[in-house]
């Protein structure tokens, strides 16, 4: 995962890189040592800031007065960018990013469905293609885009509505799955109202717009202040998207987990601006992923089966789980670290048979834990974020007596569990 130190996500081939929380620049403290960082927050006359080394808490008046007086106007800039956001969406204060008030808890559909028609694809002509060829596009290079209700397509190649339709399915399947799950999540594209990716006509080309070899596309993501942006880089080939040497062909029921995975942290977008755990985050991207899915439409009435079979490679019913302690305290550094090192999978695992117990096993089953949990996040900072956890999803229970309890309720849908 990049924040703004150079470190990565990969998860079965797809490249996951993070928000960059702001722009970075030199800081330089009243004796005339600088480093450079991104600012993160301004409270108390407290900064953090975060380096290469880490992140780190600084009085501002240790500071140069330069920089003391560019965090007092960050701060204050972030502040304006809050209120003009909630005014703009009718509120009164900033509450929080899910829509809680209508929720109704545990009723998940059997099936999420995207019925997606050639007349929803936007082909996008004109000056607003002109003023988006102008921005996006190399020099030289066409750029052709296509606009489903919630996701815009650049493509350095004419495709047909048609062709857009089946491979984009996946993409307003995926929207649908996290905007049905009763959470209360809320999903919304910032900018210009849709999520953005940019396709590439091979792997090659991919490569070598910066995609890593041998990953199957890339989820990058950066946030200024407020706001948030978000790109998926994927060669059609991975969307079952082939050039017969006359015409485009998709195989419609083609589909990478990894690439739904992303397309869930990409809809998520809005909950990247909380503390959300990485366990839960990644959790919910890989309770979606691993559906069984055709066509545009997700089977959601064995959902639990689902994940068994993807925890124990469709092999048994026997899967060692990362300890609970271990998992809900782990860090984005730690997850990348594991992941480089080549012990990565179990935490995506692990973290699948977690998240769907709190959304689908803990309490009266209706994720009513996990759904309190959300709703301060909006406004928690990361140092909240074990207290919240323990107010919410441990409720007095130790490490221990939650993994007993998480591996009883399994044991009940058919996965025998131990833990590391």
């Amino acid at each position: 995962m990049k924040r703004f130190f150079p470190a990565f996500f990969l998860t079965a081939g797809f490249l996951f890189v993070s928000p960059l929380r702001g722009e970075s620049r030199e800081w330089t403290s009243a004796d005339g040592k600088t480093i450079s960082g991104t600012i993160l927050d301004l409270e108390n006359d407290t900064v953090k800031l975060e380096t290469d080394r880490g992140v780190f808490d600084l009085p501002l008046s240790r500071l140069s007065e330069a920089d003391q007086t560019f965090a007092r106007e960050w701060a204050s800039g972030k502040e304006k960018m809050a209120a003009k956001s909630d005014e703009a969406e009718g509120k009164d204060t900033a509450p929080g990013i899910g829509d809680f008030e209508n929720l109704q808890l545990g009723e998940w559909p059997q099936y999420v469905v995207a019925d997606l028609e050639v007349e929803q694809i936007e082909t996008v002509e004109g000056e607003e293609l002109a003023a988006i060829q102008e921005e996006k596009a190399a020099e030289g290079e066409e750029l052709f885009v296509y606009r489903t209700p919630h996701f815009e397509f650049h493509s350095p190649d004419r495709l047909s509505v048609s062709v857009v339709r089946d491979f984009a399915r996946i993409f307003e399947a995926t929207f649908q799955f996290i905007d049905q799950m009763p959470l209360g999540l809320a999903p919304s594209p910032s900018a210009n109202g849709f999520y953005p990716t940019k396709l590439y006509m091979t792997k090659d080309d991919y490569y070598a717009d910066g995609g890593m070899e041998g990953s199957g596309g890339m989820m990058s993501w950066r946030r200024r202040g407020n706001e948030m942006s978000s790109l998926i880089q994927v060669p059609l080939p991975n969307l079952g998207v082939e050039y017969t040497g006359t015409r485009f062909v998709v195989d419609s029921n083609k589909r990478s987990t990894t690439l739904t995975h992303e397309i869930a942290h990409q809809v998520m977008m809005r909950w990247l601006m909380t503390p959300m755990p990485t366990w839960l985050s990644e959790g919910i991207a890989e309770v979606v992923s691993c559906q069984e899915y055709d066509n545009g439409r997700f089977k959601l009435s064995s959902m639990d089966r689902a994940i068994v079979e993807d925890v124990t490679y469709g092999q048994g019913r026997d899967f060692t789980m990362v300890n609970l302690e271990t998992l809900m305290n782990i860090t984005s550094q730690q997850w990348s670290s594991d992941l480089a090192s080549g012990k990565g999978g179990v935490n995506y695992r692990s973290s699948n048979v977690l998240a769907y117990y709190f959304l689908r096993l803990d309490g009266e089953g209706n994720a009513a834990h996990l759904v309190e949990f959300l709703k301060e996040l909006p406004a928690a900072r990361e140092d909240d974020l074990a207290a919240l956890q323990e107010k919410h999803l441990m409720r007095g229970r130790s490490y221990e007596e939650l993994q007993e309890e998480l591996a009883k309720a399994w044991r009940g849908e058919g996965l025998q569990i131990e833990f590391q």
